[in-house]
């Protein structure tokens, strides 16, 4: 049996649509917009609890309404919430990157790629010398409208914005 572990942020409320839909033995961790930070303490409980539950797969999911990616992107009325301001930074950055790399409007769905891309490497970046095994790391994005969940842009289409002389 699957037994995955999601990144979900708690504004989203997410977790009734993933267990109405995906018929495995879910585990969550909650932070705002995806926002954790993947330090040395959390990396540690993490490989307890992909080790002690065997989980296999790794999602970090957005849906396309998320309050707090969405005021970073906008009038930033969340960003004085502890631990908010380098998130903001961070999003701001993933903005420019899409303007600057897409010749076309960038979407939002391109920022929520640039940002989830982001968090997925910062993971397996951290876990690759705690775990033997390596997981399967992914991210989805839930559209509202649609009711469904779609997958990230691939990192290859989320370059970083690079300098050259």
């Amino acid at each position: 049996m699957n037994k995955l572990l999601y990144f979900t942020c708690p504004t989203d409320q997410l977790e009734p649509v993933i267990n109405n839909e995906i018929e495995y033995e879910n585990y969550y961790f909650n932070s705002l917009g995806n926002s954790a930070t993947f330090d040395s303490d959390l990396l540690i409980r993490l490989k307890k609890l992909i080790t002690s539950k065997s989980i296999n797969k790794i999602y970090f999911v957005l849906s396309t309404d998320n309050r707090i990616v969405l005021d970073a992107l906008g009038n930033q009325k969340y960003s004085s919430i502890t631990g908010l301001n380098q998130f903001y930074y961070h999003i701001k950055m993933h903005q420019e990157n899409a303007k600057d790399l897409w010749q076309e409007r960038y979407s939002q769905l391109l920022v929520f790629s640039y940002h989830l891309n982001s968090k997925i490497a910062e993971l397996k970046q951290g876990l690759q010398d705690l775990l033997s095994v390596e997981l399967d790391i992914n991210g989805k994005i839930y559209d509202i409208r649609k009711k469904d969940f779609i997958r990230i842009h691939s990192e290859l289409f989320c370059l970083k914005y690079a300098n050259f002389n």
